[in-house]
């Protein structure tokens, strides 16, 4: 049996993004359904992380950084978001 790794979930957004209230959403949810202690979550504002944001790859908001690395330019969907994150705590 493999030990759980950490991920951090990053949520980039931008303000007045109506589609990033929808991307914030669907993370905590996703992470308070997966109830894994290894999870964490953080926002990012992209005009005040604008460097960060950039090193990623980012090119638009919503997006969602997983362990520093851009997995989704969009808004996905629950399952696959749930099965991104399962595959990075080792047990997808």
């Amino acid at each position: 049996m493999t030990m759980n790794q950490r991920v951090l979930v990053e949520v980039l957004t931008a303000s007045g993004c109506g589609r990033c209230l929808k991307a914030k959403s669907l993370v905590k949810d996703v992470i308070h359904e997966l109830n894994d202690a290894n999870i964490q979550y953080r926002e990012i504002n992209v005009v005040e992380e604008i460097d960060y944001a950039v090193s990623l790859g980012i090119l638009s908001t919503p997006a969602i950084a997983l362990n520093n690395e851009l997995v989704f330019a969009a808004l996905p969907s629950k399952a696959k978001l749930q099965q991104a994150i399962r595959e990075r705590l080792g047990n997808g």
